[in-house]
């Protein structure tokens, strides 16, 4: 059988880039991992603030009055006491 390589190969040499090749792989898949669980905690939070905008926005919206240096919403204007005048 032909050599296929121009110089006789060891077997040590082709194990010793197989444990490179192997140790690569499998640093470059930890550190893909690692970054996609980080970007999807991102996403996780980025979606949280969203929703934590929208639901400002609502409270936003509402009837808002200030009394005695406090801002206060219709709902809660209309729960606190009242004085009777006759």
């Amino acid at each position: 059988m032909k050599n296929l390589f121009p110089f006789p190969v060891k077997l040590t040499a082709v194990s010793e880039s197989m444990n490179s090749l192997h140790d690569f792989l499998k640093t470059s898949y930890n550190e893909k991992k690692e970054w996609l669980a980080e970007s999807i905690a991102f996403l996780k939070d980025f979606t949280q603030m969203e929703e934590e905008f929208q639901q400002e926005l609502t409270k936003k919206s509402e009837f808002c009055i200030c009394i005695e240096g406090e801002m206060l919403s219709e709902n809660e204007v209309l729960s606190r006491p009242m004085e009777e005048n006759y």
